[in-house]
C-alpha cells in the first residue's frame, strides 16, 4: 500500500507529477497539461494507443483515464486531478466565490464530454453520426448557449475574476476539440 502524499504547511511542490492518457491532442488530460505548463511545472507526459488500454486500466484506481500520480501515488477523477493542477498552478481561485463560478464553468464543460464520449466509443460510423446528429441539433447548441450567457453575466475578459483559471482553459480546451475537425458531424462552436 502507498501513503497518500501531503504537501504539508508549505505547500512544497511535489516530488513527481505523471499524467496518464490516451495518445491524443484533447480530450479530457488536455486542460490538466496546459495547467501545468502554463504554471511552469513539470510532469511526465505518459501517452498510450488505444491498443494498450486494458494493460493501462490494471493501474487506474477506477479504470478511467486520464490518471495523475503524484509522488508515486495514483489519482483518478478529472475535475479533483484539473483543480489540483490549477492550485499548483495558481489557475485556481483562493476566494470561495470565484472558486464556486470556476467550478460551475468546468461542469458545465465537463457535461460537453459526457454527450460527445459515447459518439467517441461508436464503432458503427452511420449510428455514430446519427448520435452526433442529434447532439449537434439539440443538446450542444443549447449547452454552448448555456455556457455563452454565463461568460456574457460579467464584464472581466476572463472566466472569473481578473486573472485566467482552469475554468478559461477549459473553454478553450473545448473550443478548440470541437473547431479542430476531429468530431466529424459537430459544428464549430460561435462562442470565443
Amino acid at each position: 500500500h502507498h501513503h497518500i502524499p501531503t504537501m504539508g504547511a508549505t505547500h512544497a511542490m511535489p516530488g513527481k507529477i505523471k499524467i496518464t492518457y490516451f495518445d491524443m491532442n484533447g480530450g479530457r488530460a488536455q486542460p490538466m497539461r496546459l495547467a501545468l505548463a502554463m504554471g511552469d511545472i513539470p510532469f511526465e507526459d505518459d501517452r498510450f494507443k488505444f491498443p494498450q488500454m486494458a494493460e493501462y486500466r490494471e493501474n487506474a484506481p477506477m479504470g478511467a483515464f486520464p490518471t495523475m500520480e503524484v509522488d508515486g501515488y495514483i489519482f483518478c477523477q478529472t475535475g479533483a486531478s484539473l483543480r489540483y493542477c490549477g492550485k499548483l498552478a495558481n489557475l485556481y481561485p483562493t476566494d470561495a466565490i470565484l472558486a464556486l463560478k470556476c467550478d460551475m464553468m468546468i461542469d458545465a464543460c465537463f457535461e460537453f464530454y459526457e454527450k460527445i464520449g459515447p459518439t467517441l466509443q461508436e464503432k458503427d460510423e452511420a449510428k455514430k453520426m446519427e448520435m452526433r446528429a442529434v447532439l449537434n441539433s439539440e443538446k450542444l447548441p443549447q449547452l454552448l448557449a448555456n455556457i455563452e450567457k454565463c461568460l456574457n453575466r460579467d464584464s472581466s475578459e476572463y472566466v472569473c475574476g481578473d486573472k485566467p483559471t482552469i475554468a478559461d482553459i477549459m473553454i478553450y480546451q473545448q473550443n478548440n476539440w470541437i473547431s479542430c475537425g476531429m468530431l466529424d458531424g459537430i459544428d464549430k462552436p460561435t462562442i470565443a
